[in-house]
Protein backbone atom coordinates (compact mmCIF):
# COMPACT_ATOMS: atom_id res chain seq x y z
CA UNK A 1 0.00 0.00 0.00
CA UNK A 2 1.29 3.32 -1.07
CA UNK A 3 -0.21 5.34 1.77
CA UNK A 4 -0.26 4.23 5.83
CA UNK A 5 -2.07 5.89 8.52
CA UNK A 6 -0.01 6.49 11.28
CA UNK A 7 -0.89 5.22 14.62
CA UNK A 8 -0.44 8.25 16.90
CA UNK A 9 -1.53 11.48 14.85
CA UNK A 10 -3.92 9.44 12.40
CA UNK A 11 -2.30 11.32 9.15
CA UNK A 12 -1.35 8.93 6.24
CA UNK A 13 1.94 9.30 4.82
CA UNK A 14 3.03 8.51 1.51
CA UNK A 15 5.55 5.55 0.10
CA UNK A 16 6.39 4.30 -2.72
CA UNK A 17 9.42 2.98 -4.96
CA UNK A 18 10.11 4.19 -8.42
CA UNK A 19 13.13 2.65 -10.38
CA UNK A 20 14.53 0.97 -6.95
CA UNK A 21 14.68 4.09 -5.27
CA UNK A 22 12.50 5.01 -2.41
CA UNK A 23 10.09 7.78 -1.90
CA UNK A 24 8.55 8.94 1.29
CA UNK A 25 6.05 12.20 2.17
CA UNK A 26 3.77 12.99 4.56
CA UNK A 27 0.21 13.79 3.13
CA UNK A 28 -0.42 16.57 5.70
CA UNK A 29 -3.98 15.18 5.76
CA UNK A 30 -6.36 12.72 7.86
CA UNK A 31 -8.35 12.03 4.41
CA UNK A 32 -7.35 8.71 2.82
CA UNK A 33 -9.03 9.67 -0.78
CA UNK A 34 -6.94 13.27 -0.50
CA UNK A 35 -4.00 11.16 0.67
CA UNK A 36 -4.62 8.73 -2.62
CA UNK A 37 -4.55 12.19 -5.09
CA UNK A 38 -1.42 13.26 -3.33
CA UNK A 39 0.17 10.21 -4.25
CA UNK A 40 -0.63 9.83 -7.48
CA UNK A 41 0.81 13.42 -7.60
CA UNK A 42 4.05 13.02 -6.55
CA UNK A 43 4.25 10.08 -8.16
CA UNK A 44 3.87 11.91 -11.26
CA UNK A 45 5.79 14.88 -10.89
CA UNK A 46 9.16 12.46 -9.66
CA UNK A 47 8.28 10.71 -13.02
CA UNK A 48 8.31 14.13 -14.85
CA UNK A 49 11.40 14.95 -13.51
CA UNK A 50 13.15 12.16 -13.64
CA UNK A 51 12.63 12.52 -17.33
CA UNK A 52 13.73 16.13 -17.41
CA UNK A 53 16.54 15.21 -15.51
CA UNK A 54 15.70 17.24 -12.43
CA UNK A 55 15.81 16.32 -8.72
CA UNK A 56 13.75 17.36 -5.93
CA UNK A 57 14.70 20.26 -3.79
CA UNK A 58 13.94 19.45 0.26
CA UNK A 59 14.78 22.49 2.98
CA UNK A 60 17.04 20.94 5.84
CA UNK A 61 14.09 20.85 8.74
CA UNK A 62 11.72 19.05 6.23
CA UNK A 63 14.56 17.03 6.05
CA UNK A 64 15.02 16.14 9.57
CA UNK A 65 11.48 15.77 10.11
CA UNK A 66 11.71 13.00 7.36
CA UNK A 67 14.95 11.61 8.87
CA UNK A 68 12.74 11.27 12.30
CA UNK A 69 9.92 9.65 10.86
CA UNK A 70 11.78 6.85 9.57
CA UNK A 71 13.29 5.79 12.74
CA UNK A 72 10.28 5.57 14.99
CA UNK A 73 9.61 3.00 16.95
CA UNK A 74 13.53 2.48 17.46
CA UNK A 75 15.00 1.67 20.99
CA UNK A 76 16.94 4.78 21.49
CA UNK A 77 14.64 7.25 19.94
CA UNK A 78 14.37 9.69 22.66
CA UNK A 79 17.86 10.09 22.58
CA UNK A 80 18.17 9.99 18.55
CA UNK A 81 15.71 13.03 18.51
CA UNK A 82 18.10 14.98 21.01
CA UNK A 83 20.85 14.84 18.70
CA UNK A 84 18.66 16.11 15.77
CA UNK A 85 17.37 19.01 17.86
CA UNK A 86 20.44 19.96 18.22
CA UNK A 87 20.96 19.75 14.04
CA UNK A 88 18.36 22.22 14.10
CA UNK A 89 19.64 24.72 16.61
CA UNK A 90 22.85 25.18 14.60
CA UNK A 91 21.46 25.48 10.94
CA UNK A 92 19.32 27.62 9.08
CA UNK A 93 15.90 26.13 6.80
CA UNK A 94 18.24 26.76 3.94
CA UNK A 95 17.86 24.08 0.99
CA UNK A 96 19.75 20.88 1.70
CA UNK A 97 21.55 20.37 -1.41
CA UNK A 98 22.90 24.37 -0.66
CA UNK A 99 24.80 22.89 2.89
CA UNK A 100 28.31 22.87 2.32
CA UNK A 101 31.66 22.08 4.34
CA UNK A 102 31.96 24.99 5.47
CA UNK A 103 28.68 25.35 7.39
CA UNK A 104 29.43 21.94 8.73
CA UNK A 105 32.85 23.09 10.18
CA UNK A 106 31.50 26.53 11.47
CA UNK A 107 28.42 24.18 12.80
CA UNK A 108 31.65 22.20 14.93
CA UNK A 109 33.20 25.32 15.95
CA UNK A 110 29.96 26.61 17.35
CA UNK A 111 29.18 23.18 19.52
CA UNK A 112 33.21 23.57 20.66
CA UNK A 113 32.18 27.11 21.79
CA UNK A 114 29.65 25.60 23.63
CA UNK A 115 31.58 23.53 25.61
CA UNK A 116 30.00 20.55 24.13
CA UNK A 117 31.64 17.35 24.79
CA UNK A 118 33.81 16.15 21.75
CA UNK A 119 31.96 12.56 21.73
CA UNK A 120 28.17 14.73 21.45
CA UNK A 121 29.73 16.85 18.73
CA UNK A 122 30.50 13.72 16.68
CA UNK A 123 27.03 11.79 17.06
CA UNK A 124 25.55 15.16 15.90
CA UNK A 125 27.77 14.78 12.78
CA UNK A 126 26.99 11.44 12.36
CA UNK A 127 23.39 12.00 12.02
CA UNK A 128 23.61 14.76 9.47
CA UNK A 129 25.28 12.56 7.52
CA UNK A 130 23.17 10.02 7.91
CA UNK A 131 20.01 12.10 7.35
CA UNK A 132 21.62 13.69 4.15
CA UNK A 133 22.07 10.15 2.90
CA UNK A 134 18.77 9.60 3.80
CA UNK A 135 17.30 12.34 2.06
CA UNK A 136 19.35 11.48 -1.08
CA UNK A 137 17.97 8.05 -1.26
CA UNK A 138 15.06 9.50 -1.78
CA UNK A 139 15.66 11.18 -4.73
CA UNK A 140 16.01 14.74 -3.49
CA UNK A 141 18.89 16.82 -4.24
CA UNK A 142 21.92 16.64 -2.04
CA UNK A 143 25.22 18.51 -1.70
CA UNK A 144 29.00 16.93 -2.10
CA UNK A 145 30.40 17.71 1.49
CA UNK A 146 33.64 16.64 3.31
CA UNK A 147 32.88 15.94 6.88
CA UNK A 148 35.52 16.41 9.56
CA UNK A 149 36.80 13.82 11.17
CA UNK A 150 36.74 14.31 14.76
CA UNK A 151 38.84 12.35 17.68
CA UNK A 152 37.43 11.54 20.59
CA UNK A 153 39.44 11.08 23.69
CA UNK A 154 37.77 8.62 26.37
CA UNK A 155 40.43 8.28 28.73
CA UNK A 156 39.95 12.09 30.22
CA UNK A 157 38.45 11.56 33.75
CA UNK A 158 37.27 15.12 35.56
CA UNK A 159 35.85 14.63 39.44
CA UNK A 160 34.26 17.36 41.45
CA UNK A 161 36.72 17.39 44.94
CA UNK A 162 34.65 17.85 47.66
CA UNK A 163 35.99 21.31 48.61
CA UNK A 164 35.37 22.12 44.60
CA UNK A 165 31.72 20.30 45.51
CA UNK A 166 31.20 22.63 48.55
CA UNK A 167 32.81 25.78 46.11
CA UNK A 168 30.04 25.38 43.76
CA UNK A 169 27.11 24.49 45.84
CA UNK A 170 27.60 28.36 47.77
CA UNK A 171 27.96 29.61 43.68
CA UNK A 172 24.71 27.97 43.32
CA UNK A 173 22.72 29.03 46.21
CA UNK A 174 19.13 30.72 45.18
CA UNK A 175 19.94 33.83 47.54
CA UNK A 176 23.57 34.02 47.03
CA UNK A 177 23.90 38.00 47.61
CA UNK A 178 26.52 38.38 44.58
CA UNK A 179 22.93 37.87 42.30
CA UNK A 180 20.29 38.56 44.94
CA UNK A 181 20.61 42.11 45.62
CA UNK A 182 21.39 43.26 41.99
CA UNK A 183 17.74 42.06 40.98
CA UNK A 184 15.83 45.43 40.13
CA UNK A 185 11.67 46.08 41.61
CA UNK A 186 10.63 44.64 38.26
CA UNK A 187 12.27 41.35 38.20
CA UNK A 188 10.24 38.13 39.12
CA UNK A 189 11.81 37.64 41.64
CA UNK A 190 10.05 34.49 43.06
CA UNK A 191 10.91 33.05 39.60
CA UNK A 192 14.00 33.63 39.31
CA UNK A 193 14.87 31.69 42.78
CA UNK A 194 12.70 28.93 41.98
CA UNK A 195 14.94 29.32 38.64
CA UNK A 196 17.99 29.12 40.74
CA UNK A 197 16.48 26.49 43.28
CA UNK A 198 16.13 24.08 39.96
CA UNK A 199 19.83 24.56 39.20
CA UNK A 200 21.00 23.54 42.60
CA UNK A 201 18.42 20.02 42.96
CA UNK A 202 19.56 19.27 39.45
CA UNK A 203 23.28 19.10 40.20
CA UNK A 204 22.69 17.50 43.12
CA UNK A 205 20.81 14.49 41.26
CA UNK A 206 23.46 14.65 39.02
CA UNK A 207 26.09 14.07 41.73
CA UNK A 208 24.68 11.14 43.73
CA UNK A 209 23.03 9.44 41.19
CA UNK A 210 25.58 9.54 38.71
CA UNK A 211 23.28 9.83 35.85
CA UNK A 212 23.72 11.48 32.33
CA UNK A 213 22.01 14.95 32.19
CA UNK A 214 18.90 13.79 30.23
CA UNK A 215 18.04 11.14 32.50
CA UNK A 216 17.39 13.72 35.74
CA UNK A 217 16.31 16.59 33.53
CA UNK A 218 13.77 14.32 32.15
CA UNK A 219 12.90 12.51 35.27
CA UNK A 220 8.73 11.88 36.02
CA UNK A 221 7.31 11.62 39.03
CA UNK A 222 5.95 8.08 38.36
CA UNK A 223 9.37 7.02 38.63
CA UNK A 224 10.48 8.25 42.17
CA UNK A 225 9.19 5.85 45.19
CA UNK A 226 9.83 8.08 47.95
CA UNK A 227 7.76 5.37 50.42
CA UNK A 228 10.94 2.83 49.29
CA UNK A 229 13.76 5.99 48.64
CA UNK A 230 13.80 4.40 45.52
CA UNK A 231 14.33 6.17 41.87
CA UNK A 232 13.97 3.70 38.64
CA UNK A 233 16.02 5.83 36.14
CA UNK A 234 15.22 5.21 32.47
CA UNK A 235 18.75 5.24 30.50
CA UNK A 236 17.70 7.07 27.06
CA UNK A 237 21.20 5.96 25.71
CA UNK A 238 21.27 2.42 26.40
CA UNK A 239 17.52 1.46 26.21
CA UNK A 240 17.90 -0.13 29.89
CA UNK A 241 16.64 0.84 33.58
CA UNK A 242 18.35 1.37 36.90
CA UNK A 243 16.31 0.90 40.12
CA UNK A 244 19.06 3.53 42.55
CA UNK A 245 18.82 4.04 46.15
CA UNK A 246 18.27 7.58 46.84
CA UNK A 247 20.99 9.30 49.10
CA UNK A 248 19.48 12.01 51.76
CA UNK A 249 20.03 15.36 50.61
CA UNK A 250 18.64 12.90 46.99
CA UNK A 251 15.44 12.10 48.90
CA UNK A 252 14.93 15.88 50.49
CA UNK A 253 15.19 17.30 47.30
CA UNK A 254 12.73 14.97 45.49
CA UNK A 255 9.58 14.82 48.78
CA UNK A 256 10.15 18.44 47.91
CA UNK A 257 9.66 19.30 44.31
CA UNK A 258 6.92 16.04 44.30
CA UNK A 259 5.02 17.79 47.19
CA UNK A 260 5.17 21.43 45.57
CA UNK A 261 3.90 19.77 42.63
CA UNK A 262 1.99 16.35 43.27
CA UNK A 263 -0.17 16.37 40.25
CA UNK A 264 2.47 17.44 37.68
CA UNK A 265 4.42 14.73 35.09
CA UNK A 266 7.74 16.18 35.37
CA UNK A 267 9.93 16.78 38.26
CA UNK A 268 11.83 19.49 36.21
CA UNK A 269 9.90 21.30 33.97
CA UNK A 270 10.82 24.24 31.26
CA UNK A 271 9.20 27.80 31.48
CA UNK A 272 5.53 26.52 30.28
CA UNK A 273 5.81 24.09 33.72
CA UNK A 274 4.18 21.51 31.01
CA UNK A 275 7.29 20.11 29.35
CA UNK A 276 10.79 18.77 30.79
CA UNK A 277 13.28 20.62 30.94
CA UNK A 278 15.37 21.11 28.47
CA UNK A 279 19.43 20.53 27.86
CA UNK A 280 20.07 24.18 29.74
CA UNK A 281 23.43 24.46 31.24
CA UNK A 282 24.57 27.59 30.93
CA UNK A 283 23.68 28.82 34.30
CA UNK A 284 25.52 25.83 36.19
CA UNK A 285 28.54 26.35 33.77
CA UNK A 286 28.54 29.69 34.61
CA UNK A 287 28.72 28.92 38.17
CA UNK A 288 31.26 26.52 38.03
CA UNK A 289 33.64 29.53 35.95
CA UNK A 290 32.67 31.64 38.88
CA UNK A 291 33.58 28.93 41.69
CA UNK A 292 36.74 28.34 40.07
CA UNK A 293 36.43 25.52 39.21
CA UNK A 294 38.53 25.40 35.13
CA UNK A 295 38.08 22.01 32.88
CA UNK A 296 34.85 20.61 34.39
CA UNK A 297 32.08 20.03 32.32
CA UNK A 298 28.39 18.81 33.26
CA UNK A 299 28.78 15.46 32.07
CA UNK A 300 31.97 15.18 34.48
CA UNK A 301 29.19 14.76 37.47
CA UNK A 302 28.72 11.22 35.98
CA UNK A 303 32.44 11.10 36.54
CA UNK A 304 32.78 12.23 39.50
CA UNK A 305 29.96 9.79 40.91
CA UNK A 306 31.99 6.81 39.52
CA UNK A 307 34.82 8.06 40.69
CA UNK A 308 33.71 8.17 43.96
CA UNK A 309 31.92 4.83 44.29
CA UNK A 310 35.23 2.97 43.14
CA UNK A 311 37.17 5.16 45.69
CA UNK A 312 34.92 4.16 48.16
CA UNK A 313 35.76 0.02 47.00
CA UNK A 314 33.11 -0.45 44.80
CA UNK A 315 34.32 -2.81 41.99
CA UNK A 316 33.79 -1.94 38.24
CA UNK A 317 31.28 -4.51 37.90
CA UNK A 318 29.10 -2.89 40.74
CA UNK A 319 29.88 0.12 39.11
CA UNK A 320 28.98 -0.43 35.96
CA UNK A 321 25.30 -1.45 36.87
CA UNK A 322 24.57 1.96 38.52
CA UNK A 323 26.00 4.05 35.70
CA UNK A 324 23.85 1.74 33.57
CA UNK A 325 26.49 1.01 31.18
CA UNK A 326 25.44 -1.50 28.37
CA UNK A 327 29.30 -3.19 28.50
CA UNK A 328 31.94 -3.47 31.10
CA UNK A 329 34.37 -2.07 28.76
CA UNK A 330 32.85 1.36 29.26
CA UNK A 331 33.27 1.11 32.98
CA UNK A 332 37.31 0.31 32.57
CA UNK A 333 38.44 3.95 32.34
CA UNK A 334 37.85 3.81 36.19
CA UNK A 335 40.26 0.77 36.38
CA UNK A 336 43.33 2.88 37.86
CA UNK A 337 41.28 3.96 40.84
CA UNK A 338 40.36 0.56 41.87
CA UNK A 339 43.67 -0.20 41.02
CA UNK A 340 44.46 2.16 43.58
CA UNK A 341 42.69 1.43 46.44
CA UNK A 342 43.59 -2.67 45.91
CA UNK A 343 47.17 -1.30 46.79
CA UNK A 344 46.01 1.11 49.79
CA UNK A 345 44.35 -2.17 50.98
CA UNK A 346 47.34 -4.37 50.11
CA UNK A 347 49.57 -1.99 52.07
CA UNK A 348 47.15 -1.85 55.51
CA UNK A 349 46.83 -5.31 54.86
CA UNK A 350 51.12 -5.68 55.38
CA UNK A 351 51.63 -3.08 57.73
CA UNK A 352 48.83 -4.66 60.32
CA UNK A 353 50.14 -8.07 59.58
CA UNK A 354 54.21 -7.07 60.35
CA UNK A 355 53.08 -4.62 63.08
CA UNK A 356 51.84 -4.86 66.31
CA UNK A 357 52.31 -0.99 67.21
CA UNK A 358 49.05 -0.34 68.59
CA UNK A 359 49.63 -2.77 71.70
CA UNK A 360 46.92 -3.94 73.84
CA UNK A 361 42.88 -3.19 73.90
CA UNK A 362 42.80 -0.77 76.54
CA UNK A 363 38.81 -0.45 76.60
CA UNK A 364 35.43 -0.52 74.88
CA UNK A 365 32.77 2.36 74.13
CA UNK A 366 29.23 0.88 72.94
CA UNK A 367 26.91 3.07 70.39
CA UNK A 368 23.57 2.57 70.48
CA UNK A 369 20.32 3.62 68.83
CA UNK A 370 17.77 5.66 71.07
CA UNK A 371 15.70 2.17 71.18
CA UNK A 372 18.71 0.57 72.89
CA UNK A 373 19.65 -1.35 70.00
CA UNK A 374 23.66 -1.42 69.21
CA UNK A 375 24.71 0.73 66.43
CA UNK A 376 28.37 0.33 67.06
CA UNK A 377 31.44 -0.02 69.24
CA UNK A 378 34.72 1.40 69.79
CA UNK A 379 37.69 -0.17 71.00
CA UNK A 380 40.83 1.88 72.16
CA UNK A 381 43.94 0.57 71.99
CA UNK A 382 47.45 1.34 74.14
CA UNK A 383 48.76 3.29 71.74
CA UNK A 384 45.92 5.64 71.81
CA UNK A 385 44.60 4.41 68.41
CA UNK A 386 40.79 4.00 67.91
CA UNK A 387 38.75 1.39 66.28
CA UNK A 388 35.34 1.17 65.23
CA UNK A 389 33.26 -1.80 64.68
CA UNK A 390 30.08 -2.74 63.07
CA UNK A 391 27.20 -5.21 65.14
CA UNK A 392 28.91 -7.82 62.40
CA UNK A 393 32.19 -7.53 64.04
CA UNK A 394 33.62 -6.13 60.83
CA UNK A 395 35.74 -2.86 61.55
CA UNK A 396 35.60 -0.09 59.14
CA UNK A 397 37.68 2.44 60.08
CA UNK A 398 40.08 4.01 62.65
CA UNK A 399 41.31 6.90 64.31
CA UNK A 400 45.06 7.68 64.58
CA UNK A 401 45.35 10.64 67.86
CA UNK A 402 49.23 11.08 66.69
CA UNK A 403 48.05 12.54 62.93
CA UNK A 404 44.81 13.53 64.03
CA UNK A 405 43.20 12.04 61.73
CA UNK A 406 40.54 9.07 60.43
CA UNK A 407 40.50 6.92 57.83
CA UNK A 408 38.72 3.73 56.55
CA UNK A 409 39.89 0.82 56.70
CA UNK A 410 41.09 0.66 53.36
CA UNK A 411 43.36 3.43 54.40
CA UNK A 412 41.62 5.98 52.94
CA UNK A 413 41.74 9.60 54.56
CA UNK A 414 37.93 10.53 55.92
CA UNK A 415 39.18 13.86 57.51
CA UNK A 416 41.17 15.50 60.25
CA UNK A 417 39.62 15.17 63.68
CA UNK A 418 37.97 12.04 65.54
CA UNK A 419 35.28 11.08 62.87
CA UNK A 420 34.48 7.69 63.13
CA UNK A 421 30.54 8.05 64.16
CA UNK A 422 30.45 9.49 60.55
CA UNK A 423 31.18 5.61 59.18
CA UNK A 424 28.34 3.94 60.55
Amino acid sequence: MSVIKQKNSGIYQIRFQIDGKKHQFTSGTKNKSKALEIERKKRQDIMDKRHLGKLDEITLYSALDLFELSKTGMKTFEDFKSKLRSIRRGFSDQPIHELTTRDVELFVVGRKKEKRAMQTIKHSIIQLRSMVEYVGKLGYKIPEITYPVLKVENSRIRSLSKEEEVRLFKELEPRNPKYYKQLTPKTDKTYLLDQRQDNVDLVTLLIDLGSRYSESAELKLDQVNLKDKTINLRRTKTNNESILMMSDRVFDVLKRRIETNPNGTWVFTDKTGLKPRRHSTIAIRNALKNAGIKDFKVHDFRHTFASRMVRSGMTLQECSLLLGHRNLNTTLRYAHLENQQVALKMKQLINDFNSDTDGEKMGRVMLQHGNGQLRAWVETFQSGKKQIYLPSGVAVGFYIPKTNTTHRMSGELIGRGDLLTSLI
